[in-house]
């Protein structure tokens, strides 16, 4: 049986409505780009993620603060995880961020996060769980807008993240912004 979309028309200003179900099912909200492109006779819209275009560049920034600070690293950008520098971990990359780190996107602040501290940490992927004991949240902005952010955890109970790692990944978040065309 062939599969059948949904049928919408073009208005008199070229719009299109996109069906809620199918902006709920591709986490599509309000405000998100999209790109739009033609192949050969189909009209393509997909998300449009900066973080996703920098990859590269990304990877090498996780993998630089990983060597520097000697814990796992993970880039994101505003729906999944892009990148993750720890072999361990590879699991995640792709898999959507949770709601609880959505909320944290959008509020747009850093977070240095210490269980010890009584702190509870975030759950950056949705049914994953880390398992750390401390945790660093830096929002990736760039004019304005909140595109991912730069993740650094770690298991050790006795170590404690500072307000120097927190810059650590403020710059990295400043490198990775700073590609985006």
């Amino acid at each position: 049986m062939q599969e059948r979309g949904i049928v919408r028309r073009v208005d008199e200003l070229g719009r299109l409505v996109i069906p809620k179900e199918l902006r709920k099912t591709l986490r599509i909200r309000e405000g998100d780009p999209l790109e739009i492109y033609a192949s050969k006779d189909e009209l393509v819209l997909k998300k449009y993620s900066p973080v996703v275009t920098v990859a590269t560049y990304a990877q090498a920034i996780a993998d630089g603060i990983q060597g520097l600070t000697e814990k796992p690293c993970l880039i994101t950008d505003g729906d999944a995880v892009i990148y993750v520098s720890d072999n361990r971990h590879r699991e995640m990359v792709g898999r959507n961020i949770s709601e609880q780190m959505e909320k944290i996107l959008k509020e747009r602040k850093s977070l240095i996060l210490n269980k010890s501290d009584g702190a509870n940490l975030v759950s950056v992927v949705k049914g994953y769980d880390l398992q750390a004991e401390n945790q660093i949240i830096v929002p990736m902005i760039s004019a304005g807008d909140c595109f991912g952010a730069i993740v650094l955890f770690d298991k050790d109970k006795t170590s404690r993240f500072t307000s120097g790692d927190v810059k650590l990944l403020q710059l990295g978040s400043s490198f990775i912004t700073a590609q985006f065309v």
